[in-house]
C-alpha cells in the first residue's frame, strides 16, 4: 500500500525547491501530483509543468463534481485544490510514494472529509522565521502592495501556529536546501525505500 507525504511551509518556506530537489533525485515509485489553481500564472511558470491554472467557473465545477480531495482559498485571494484521482487513484491505490503540497486549510478539510486516509499520510513542515519570509519573496521577484503582503504575513503567522500543532514532522527550512532535503529525506525514505 502506498503512502502520502504532505509538505506544509508559509510562503517562501522552500516547499516548491524541496519538491523539484525531491523530483530531481528520480526516486522509485514516486509520484509527485499538480496542484489546480485558480490564481494567474506566473511569468517563470508553466501551465501542466508546474500546477494547472484554471478559470474558478471550470475550478467549481469539479468541485461540485467531487474532484477534489481538498481544495482551500488561499490568502483570501484564489483557490487551490488536490485532486482524489491524482493522490488515491494514480498515487497511494497502485501502492505509490506520493509527495504533495498541502496547506493548513487543506489538511483540516482533508481530516474531516477522509478520515479513512488518517493512517495513509505523514504531514511534513517546513518552518522558517517569519523575518526570513519577506527576503525570500523579495528574492522570487513577485510584487505584491502593502496590504497583499500584510494579508499573506498575518495568513503566515497563523498557518506556523497551527501547523507546529498538527505536524508530524517540523523540518528548519531556514538551512541550506540539501540540508533540508537530507532532512526529508531521513522522514521519507525509512519508511519507503530501503
Amino acid at each position: 500500500m502506498g503512502h502520502i507525504f504532505f509538505i506544509m511551509g508559509i510562503s517562501g518556506a522552500g516547499k516548491g525547491t524541496l519538491i523539484k530537489n525531491l523530483k530531481a533525485l528520480n526516486l522509485e515509485n514516486l509520484l509527485i501530483p499538480l496542484s489546480y489553481k485558480t490564481r494567474n500564472i506566473r511569468e517563470n511558470e508553466i501551465n501542466g509543468v508546474d500546477r494547472y491554472f484554471i478559470s474558478k467557473e471550470s475550478f467549481f465545477s469539479q468541485v461540485q463534481n467531487g474532484e477534489f480531495l481538498e481544495y482551500a482559498k488561499v490568502h483570501d485571494l484564489d483557490f487551490y485544490g488536490t485532486k482524489f484521482e491524482d493522490i488515491v487513484d494514480k498515487g497511494i491505490n497502485l501502492g505509490k510514494i506520493v509527495l504533495k503540497e498541502i496547506d493548513i486549510i487543506g489538511l483540516k478539510k482533508l481530516k474531516i472529509n477522509h478520515p479513512e486516509l488518517d493512517l495513509k499520510y505523514t504531514t511534513i513542515f517546513l518552518d522558517i522565521p517569519i523575518e526570513i519570509l519577506n527576503q525570500r519573496i523579495e528574492k522570487r521577484g513577485v510584487f505584491m502592495s502593502d496590504s497583499e503582503f500584510e494579508n499573506r504575513l498575518n495568513s503566515a503567522k497563523n498557518e506556523i501556529f497551527e501547523s507546529k500543532n498538527l505536524c508530524d514532522f517540523i523540518i528548519d527550512a531556514s538551512k541550506n536546501e540539501t540540508e533540508v532535503l537530507n532532512d526529508v529525506l531521513s522522514i521519507i525514505k525509512p519508511k519507503n525505500y530501503s
